[in-house]
């Protein structure tokens, strides 16, 4: 399998160029192979270009969990790895990977680590789980082999182990989630270990966002990047992709692969909106062999930059993702998603967890209830997380403070693989994943 070399380097009339004949490719893929883009894209005409592209239908997560099977391109003897979404909205989505594609997952890493300086002689801490039909660990893993890196496959092992392997090996790079990367920090202080003693100098921080649109650290990068000399760089996943986006060595919005995949911005009713407006990512996928997606609707809210990166990539990039489509809220006359209100609770010193729930209320509106897990049970501290959520989030919900233990018990009901930090009880008691 062979990859464009330096594509994203390439002027972006080049670039677009390589981009039609590869939609014309995978449409044409699609339509031969998946019994569902057979059926989807019947009365649909030849795709030839990107010009085009907004003349196929869009496919949602819905679609996916409705007609999962459906979507296979390749005979069951040519998958070599399933992979599945969280499924904390009660169905998972599968998504069937051959060797190829599995070539593709860990290229698309590589590159993003050759971009934020990584080499052979670095060796990196994955904090991420490697089971459980879980693609991220899988993903960094298979792109640091790839790139010749060393790794150390720890898992989600607790804050002091954690502390044990860094002491002991000693390893230049970690992957991990931003809270528990602060979780680290807690766990040193608490043991009298200096954070300047911790070696660690690059980050690669997943499943939470560390920048404010304007693409500077928002309280949660804050905290995660008070360590010195640490370098943060936030990466974003899509499972039904087989890709990630990241942040270069210069910090300035989300990289994607040119090669690997095509981005829009839509609006609610499906138009695409101006670069650096926000709206639902969009992606189509190239070069996928198991389960290609055409114009696959991700719910993630963001924006689209364009211009030349300090990098000296000219291809588009994402901003950070915002909160999810379905999670924005109507909150007495003010619209907010989810993740204000978290960066507010992760700068508030005595909040050990947390669970957002979301509810309508006797006159028909969103109704918010914070549940914090803390020692602190004085009123005092209540009042200090409602004043800190209202001057972040601009709004005041109710407070709740928990025992840390209870709130863990609601973050991980079911067993689920990870937390469920929002619980949407609005209307339908259906709870979605932030």
């Amino acid at each position: 399998m062979t990859f464009a070399n330096e594509i994203e380097r390439k002027t972006p009339s080049d670039i677009r160029r390589i981009q039609d004949g590869l939609l014309a490719q995978t449409v044409d893929y699609c339509r031969s192979r998946s019994p569902f883009y057979m059926e989807r894209l019947k009365g649909t005409g030849a795709v030839l270009s990107i010009s085009g592209i907004d003349t196929i239908p869009l496919t949602s997560k819905t679609d996916i969990q409705e007609h999962n099977a459906a979507f296979l391109c390749v005979p069951p003897g040519e998958i070599a790895e399933v992979v599945a979404t969280t499924g904390t909205t009660g169905t998972h989505v599968y998504n069937w990977l051959t060797a190829n594609d599995l070539i593709r997952l860990a290229e698309n890493e590589r590159r993003a680590f050759v971009n934020i300086g990584v080499g052979e002689s670095d060796l990196f801490l994955l904090a991420v789980t490697l089971d459980n039909l879980f693609i991220a660990g899988m993903a960094y893993y298979s792109g640091l082999r790839r790139l010749g890196a060393g790794v150390v496959r720890l898992g989600p092992a607790s804050p002091r182990k954690h502390l044990d392997m860094i002491q002991t090996l000693k390893p230049t790079g970690i992957v991990a989630v931003p809270s528990f990367i602060s979780a680290i920090y807690r766990q040193a202080e608490k043991d009298g270990i200096s954070l300047d003693s911790i070696g660690i100098n690059k980050a690669v921080l997943i499943g939470e966002t560390i920048r404010n649109s304007d693409l500077t650290s928002n309280e949660l990068g804050s905290i995660v990047e008070k360590k010195d000399g640490l370098k943060t760089y936030s990466t974003y996943g899509i499972t039904e992709i087989s890709a990630a986006f990241c942040e270069c060595a210069d910090r300035n919005g989300l990289h994607s692969h040119s090669d690997f995949v095509y981005t829009e911005i839509i609006d609610e009713s499906g138009r695409p909106v101006p670069d650096g407006e926000p709206g639902e990512l969009v992606v189509t996928t190239f070069g996928v062999e198991g389960m290609p997606l055409l114009r696959y609707r991700t719910g993630d809210i963001t924006f689209k930059m364009t211009g030349l990166c300090a990098c000296g990539a000219s291809s588009a990039r994402l901003g950070p993702v915002i909160g999810r489509k379905a999670h924005k809220l109507k909150v007495k006359g003010a619209t907010i998603y989810p993740r204000a209100i978290e960066n507010a609770l992760v700068g508030i010193n005595g909040v050990e967890n947390y669970v957002i729930e979301a509810y309508t209320g006797d006159d028909h509106s969103d109704n918010l209830i914070v549940k914090v897990g803390s020692h602190n049970m004085k009123s005092a501290f209540r009042l200090d997380v409602c004043e800190a959520i209202r001057a972040k989030a601009r709004v005041t919900p109710a407070v709740e403070i928990l025992p840390p233990q209870e709130i863990d018990r609601i973050l991980f009901e079911g067993g689920r693989r990870k937390p469920m930090l929002f619980i949407d009880r609005r209307h339908k008691a259906n709870d979605v994943k932030l």
